[in-house]
């Protein structure tokens, strides 16, 4: 398990719960973005988990993203040009100086 205290390139690891919250059905953060007509992608697994178990073995986008295969369903990406959710394994994890969260991606 991870030391809450461990950063990546001095970002936090540990979850960001209100830009999670984004990505998980029920939350009012996922019910505003819905309202305000923004579709997103949807995270089922514990986020905590994933960043405990996957943070810093993704693939590196920049300095405070990384592309990571959890190797098993983790969410539903919204695909914005057909409407249509896919079942997917992939997420982005994004780091800020408050934790990171996970976006569910493109498979």
């Amino acid at each position: 398990m991870i030391d809450r205290k461990k950063y990546i390139n001095g970002k936090p690891i540990k979850v960001n719960q209100g830009h999670q919250d984004k990505h998980i059905v029920g939350t009012n953060n996922y019910n505003n973005e819905l309202s305000n007509g923004k579709m997103k992608s949807i995270l089922i697994e514990e986020p905590n988990k994933l960043l405990d178990d996957f943070a810093g073995k993704g693939t590196k986008i920049n300095d405070y993203k990384e592309r990571v295969d959890f190797g098993k369903v983790i969410g539903k990406y919204y695909d914005e040009k057909t409407g249509i959710y896919i079942e997917t394994t992939k997420g982005i994890i994004t780091y800020g100086k408050n934790g990171a969260h996970i976006i569910p991606a493109r498979p």
